[in-house]
């Protein structure tokens, strides 16, 4: 017996050998795999970055991950409390390995039959998620216990928690508690109450699966298992349990983010993007500071919006949308647009007992459709002689309705002798008076001349049942005020004309879906700072951006830079030109050319400053036939344009392609005194630590181009764009002596540039803005067959450029001008700019002299001239008359907005 106890101890002992060997060699095998911790005091998760306007206004938020991270610190005591309570509430008690925790979790799994419970610590978790994969595998539940202990020997309690609950996914896109606690209830940290912090806090275990979003009924009862056990660890109260159970939580509703000012919010993007990389952006948290004035910035928008809308009414009427057939289809249809309404204008919901969603504002369809069917029956037993009951003021969808929207409507009847169309729109009463749908005549784009007389009778457009696009003027209005007048004289019975009185309607103007677009560049031409950019009339339909991708012809609003360059060759506002019809040699041989101007007269000897305020294409040609085409291609090139130009006069009428951006920046030479200018978006782009990586790498970059090339010299300039040389081929043109990489321009010229375009805004083609301001320059432009309308200015202080057309390069229609389409939406723009940062007239550069001339003849006034005028000239290069010949050209564009002006 004794032998066999000897023998059973040895193998005993041998096994417990063979057991610690074969422990250590796990041990010293997965300890040799384990990832290296240190990389957590250097935490750095993916947070998205921000891109905000100057004036702080949060323009786009882009990450992979939505997250804040916090300092525990911040965190209130609640919030943590819920977490510990759900996941691990020994977590101050164990080293990273909870046994007790694993034996319940063991034991309460093996009586449910299934895995209802986890035994994974917090800083299991923590390794899990940041260290190790998310494989289920005997050997990665191994490096979890290794790798928990050695966090725990490494860090603090809070640093772990820290890393925890800054980097646990929450659901719906949040990573954090401060992301996902916002994100669900709409609330800062020291708002959130006990039943919200447990309702987070419950989802840790399975986002997805316990989502108050999809899966309300398993989101409560896990909400109840993390609250009882708060109150088990001595967390919460008996009273603050009950109150946290029968709590009413509001859930915030996630809606679709969009950019604001998208055009130029995706352009600061997509700059990012190209220096930086995609996911720099989204996972290294940047705040980005743009230029841009986001008050202005709305006033641009809204600009656009309104300018294009006046010249798709002009096109015509597309038709009705389409029809209801009976009473109990217009009751759905009013139905469904009320409740979209209700729901956009809901910002929470919360749960009912039967775990179903109640929004804020909700509407009871058996509820809704008696009042629909009670109320149109009021309106039939109301209608005399095709008048309508107006609508219930108490009713509560008034409330959600805003001066601007656009709904569909359903049209009631219409009457022809008060030229009236009643609609109702979700249920609500309204009418159409004659000035909000007389534009709608037969739709016809076409360049040729057509004119269409005001529709007069509604009935000819559209019918009762018809459903129609309508955009609410006023929530509030009464129809007796306007009822055609004359018809109005008509009516005599006293009882009508008082019911009549008595209702109430919205005044809604008939509408339909634009298609034509516009796009529009504000810059101040100092800094090159853009201050507002939008790029077409819908961002979230369409992406491309007209003001920066789209290369258009700019028509007549490119002649500033012909004169400007002849200026710089000897010609002075007052030179007189003539404007006579001329037969040229077309380009390379071929047939000759008949320049004309679009209305097809001829003025004869007109000033060169006259030419431009008119806007007069014979003239233009010539100036640059004397200038030299080879002189202007390289005068364009000075400025920085980036074009493709053809070398023959074509190019003075703006037949070639160039993008708004670009356009205004050129225009921006005149104002800010002849220096080139390049726009900028960006100010500053500031890493996590704080450091602006962004003009870092902005001065580096110019530190590397001094450096590696040569420096800009007034020699290269001259050789490349000067050809007025004496006989040693010395440049002796005065106007090019003080250029240099950035004077591109002189100061003198520039000042007589900005006089010169003020004279098109206050006599000549842009004179519909002269009641804007005083010190404004600018010029329209429309190209051959209306395919494209510009308007290009300045003031002091910002530089701005409009274009209107379609995508697809077709006509605008008969009489769409630069200064009929693009110049409203310029002004509404530039008028408030001047309000907010004030009109100045122009600095005037030494060397500039003021002379009295006759405005017609361009010579000295004599006592008794017939058209004085008070003209500026540079000193030394007075009155004067130039003229010259033309000798060839290619196809050109034709524009005379001052044509239509006067019909």
């Amino acid at each position: 017996m004794r032998d066999f106890f000897i023998k059973l101890s040895i193998v005993i002992l041998l096994l417990i050998t063979l057991s610690l060997g074969l422990g250590v060699g796990i041990y010293s095998h997965f300890t040799n795999q384990l990832p290296q911790i240190e990389s957590l005091a250097d935490y750095r998760p993916s947070i998205p970055s921000k891109i905000f306007s100057k004036d702080g206004r949060l323009l786009a938020e882009i990450g992979r991950e939505k997250r804040e991270v916090i300092a525990i610190s911040s965190l209130p005591q609640l919030v943590i409390d819920s977490f510990l309570a759900a996941e691990d509430d020994s977590f101050y008690e164990h080293r990273g390995v909870d046994y007790t925790g694993l034996l319940r979790a063991f034991w309460v799994n093996l009586k449910a039959g299934r895995v209802v419970q986890g035994g994974s610590t917090i800083t299991q978790q923590v390794a899990k998620s940041l260290l190790l994969t998310r494989e289920r595998s005997l050997s990665r539940k191994i490096k979890d216990f290794l790798l928990a202990q050695k966090i725990e020997e490494r860090f603090t309690k809070e640093e772990i928690l820290f890393l925890y609950l800054n980097q646990v996914y929450l659901g719906s896109g949040f990573y954090g508690v401060k992301a996902a606690l916002n994100g669900y209830f709409g609330k800062d940290l020291d708002e959130i109450t006990i039943g919200e912090a447990s309702m987070v806090a419950g989802l840790l275990v399975a986002p997805s699966k316990y989502s108050p979003m999809s899966n309300p009924e398993a989101a409560f009862n896990r909400q109840r298992y993390v609250l009882k056990r708060l109150l088990l660890t001595q967390k919460i109260t008996e009273d603050e349990y009950k109150q946290a159970l029968d709590e009413k939580i509001k859930f915030k509703i996630r809606k679709k983010t969009k950019f604001n000012a998208g055009y130029f919010t995706d352009w600061v993007r997509q700059d990012f993007i190209e220096k930086y990389g995609e996911e720099e952006l989204l996972t290294n948290g940047y705040t980005i500071n743009t230029t841009l004035d986001f008050e202005l910035q709305q006033v641009a928008e809204k600009s656009i919006l309104e300018g294009v809308r006046k010249v798709d009414q002009r096109q015509g009427y597309k038709g009705n949308i389409g029809k209801v057939s009976n009473r109990e289809e217009q009751a759905i249809l009013d139905f469904d647009i009320r409740k979209k309404v209700y729901r956009n204008n809901s910002t929470f919901f919360t749960i009912n007992k039967d775990f179903e969603r109640e929004y804020e504002v909700e509407l009871n369809e058996q509820d809704y459709h008696n009042q629909v069917l009670f109320y149109q029956n009021e309106i039939n037993n109301f209608k005399i002689d095709n008048w309508g009951r107006g609508y219930n003021q108490e009713d509560q969808f008034l409330n959600y309705l805003h001066e601007g929207d656009s709904f569909n409507a359903v049209v009631q009847f219409v009457n022809d002798k008060a030229r009236l169309i009643f609609v109702t729109l979700g249920g609500i009463s309204g009418f159409i008076s004659y000035d909000n749908f007389k534009w709608a005549h037969e739709r016809v784009i076409e360049a040729n001349k057509k004119y269409f007389p005001f529709v007069t009778k509604p009935s000819v457009i559209v019918g009762p049942g018809d459903i129609v696009k309508v955009r609410v003027l006023k929530l509030k209005d009464s129809v007796w005020d306007n009822i055609n007048s004359v018809y109005k004289k008509t009516i005599v019975d006293k009882g009508l004309i008082e019911k009549i009185k008595l209702q109430t309607y919205l005044n809604l103007e008939l509408d339909q879906e634009i298609d034509v677009q516009a796009a529009i560049v504000s810059m101040d031409p100092f800094s090159g700072d853009v201050i507002t950019l939008v790029g077409g009339t819908d961002f979230n339909k369409s992406q491309f951006n007209r003001a920066l991708q789209s290369l258009r012809q700019p028509g007549s609003s490119f002649k500033p830079f012909i004169y400007a360059a002849g200026l710089e060759h000897g010609y002075t506002p007052s030179s007189v030109i003539m404007d006579s019809p001329e037969s040229l040699t077309g380009a390379a041989g071929g047939p000759n050319w008949k320049p004309r101007n679009y209305d097809g007269k001829y003025l004869g000897p007109i000033t060169f400053r006259t030419s431009l305020e008119k806007s007069r294409n014979i003239p233009t040609i010539k100036i640059a036939e004397n200038v030299g085409v080879g002189n202007i291609v390289d005068f364009v090139d000075r400025f920085g344009m980036i074009v493709k130009l053809e070398k023959d006069l074509g190019l003075s009428l703006g037949s070639f392609g160039i993008t708004l951006l670009d356009l205004v920046e050129s225009y921006g030479v005149f104002p800010n005194g002849g220096k080139q200018v390049k726009s900028r978006s960006i100010v500053s782009i500031i890493d996590r630590n704080g450091q602006d990586i962004w003009n870092k790498d902005l001065n580096q970059q110019v530190k590397e181009d001094v450096s590696d090339s040569e420096l800009f010299t007034e020699v290269d300039l001259v050789e490349d764009t000067v050809d007025v040389v004496n006989e040693e081929g010395v440049d002796i043109n005065p106007f090019h002596k003080n250029l240099d990489d950035k004077q591109v321009f002189d100061s003198r010229l520039s000042y007589i540039m900005t006089n010169l375009l003020r004279g098109v805004i206050q006599n000549g083609t842009g004179r519909a803005a002269k009641k804007i301001g005083t010190y404004l320059g600018g010029k329209t432009g429309t190209t051959s067959n209306y395919v494209d309308a510009w308007f290009l200015g300045f003031s002091s202080k910002i530089v701005s450029g409009v274009w209107v057309g379609f995508d697809n390069n077709k006509t605008l229609g008969w009489g769409e001008t630069g200064s009929k389409s693009a110049l409203p939406i310029w002004s509404q723009v530039m008028d408030a700019s001047l309000k907010k940062y004030g009109e100045s007239d122009f600095d005037v550069p030494e060397g500039i002299l003021n002379i009295g001339i006759d405005r017609k003849t361009g010579k000295v006034a004599k006592t008794h001239s017939s058209h004085p005028f008070i003209e500026s000239f540079v000193e030394g290069h007075g009155p004067e008359s130039i003229s010259g010949a033309l000798n060839n050209s290619s196809s050109v564009i034709y524009e005379e907005d001052e044509y239509f002006d006067e019909q």
